[in-house]
């Protein structure tokens, strides 16, 4: 009962009954009531984007990533239905829990999409690249997902059962540690990732030094261009979701009450708007137009080591004296793409 509070009319008796007109906004959920117009096309977006994910399964059959990305759109759009029950009722929990739960959780599932299709990348670009095998990553940066989701779910609890500011304080503090975990989570991986891509440039650069000292032509890989582009537009999509995770820590930092929790704009922009800009990139540059069948590829043919390619590659012992080029060291300008691009019918071995 809220009868008798200061700020509250007369003839409230549960905060139920509160609008912005009767009820002081401080008893809100949050202290402003959430655009109706905006929240209807952030929902209609997501929607709209699920069921262009539906579609498109049917055309390449990427079950896990269609999977992960239906249940992230539809958590989405759970969230954002949520919204608009807060444009209708600010002052009610239910629409905010709806909320917090379905757009805190659906970011985790867009993740795991991401890892799912690196591990596809891993196999097309060579596995003896990484530092884990494809599986690996999958398996440890959904299961740091998971404990992230855990602890934000845990705060969240906390804070909602809280019977003073203290112990709500408490729960946000558990929430902000969850979001944290996933950022450092997420800055690992993109770690990772990059010293992959570094070593697949001198792997590639490597094995066009053997084919020239061989004398052999190095045809073009199908779709590397294209590739290019599909794996440059996947870590911009994961980059807006790391923005998006750093907005939400610094978000809650100051609790549910703290000023950046309680504006819109920054929310709809930092929250909604990077969410969105991941999905636009994820749903044009589909892994399946780029992967094709190869997604069914759960595990690499070879799992040679970084070593082991080089030697291959010189089809000689590394220890008697010939190195990788049995057929005599290339000179400089064999490993420099822009001096051997028009003298050799090999392609550009920069990662195209």
């Amino acid at each position: 009962m809220v009868a008798g509070l200061p700020g509250i009319a007369s003839n409230i008796t549960y905060l139920s009954q509160c609008t912005p007109a009767l009820c002081d906004m401080k008893y809100a959920s949050v202290r402003y009531v959430p655009n109706l117009y905006w929240n209807e096309a952030y929902l209609a977006i997501f929607a709209v984007f699920l069921v262009a994910q539906v579609i498109m399964v049917f055309f390449y059959r990427t079950w896990s990533y269609t999977f992960a990305m239906f249940c992230g759109l539809l958590m989405e759009c759970v969230g954002y239905f949520g919204r608009l029950g807060m444009h209708h009722k600010v002052f009610e929990t239910t629409p905010f829990l709806v909320n917090i739960i379905g757009l805190t959780i659906a970011p985790v599932f867009f993740t795991a999409a991401m890892y799912l299709t690196l591990s596809r990348i891993i196999i097309h670009y060579g596995v003896h690249n990484s530092f884990l095998s494809p599986g690996w990553y999958t398996g440890i940066f959904m299961s740091a997902d998971v404990i992230s989701l855990i602890l934000q779910s845990i705060g969240g609890g906390m804070a909602d059962a809280a019977s003073t500011l203290a112990d709500s304080n408490n729960g946000v503090h558990v929430m902000v540690g969850g979001l944290a975990f996933q950022i450092v989570s997420m800055t690992f991986f993109m770690i990772l990732v990059a010293s992959f891509f570094v070593r697949v440039r001198k792997d590639l650069i490597r094995q066009r030094a053997t084919n020239w000292a061989a004398g052999k032509i190095d045809p073009p890989s199908k779709h590397v261009r294209g590739y290019k582009v599909f794996v440059w537009m996947f870590t911009v999509a994961f980059f807006f979701i790391l923005i998006r995770s750093c907005f939400r820590v610094a978000e809650l930092a100051h609790g549910f009450q703290g000023k950046l929790a309680n504006e819109e704009i920054p929310f709809m922009i930092l929250e909604g708007g990077m969410m969105i800009g991941a999905i636009i990139l994820m749903t044009i540059f589909h892994p399946g137009c780029y992967i094709g069948k190869d997604w069914k590829k759960r595990k690499p043919e070879s799992m040679e080591t970084i070593e082991e390619r080089k030697f291959s590659l010189g089809n000689g012992s590394i220890n008697n004296g010939s190195g990788y080029y049995p057929n005599g060291r290339p000179t400089a300008a064999a490993f420099n793409p822009a001096v051997t691009s028009n003298q050799w019918p090999m392609h550009d071995v920069r990662l195209q």
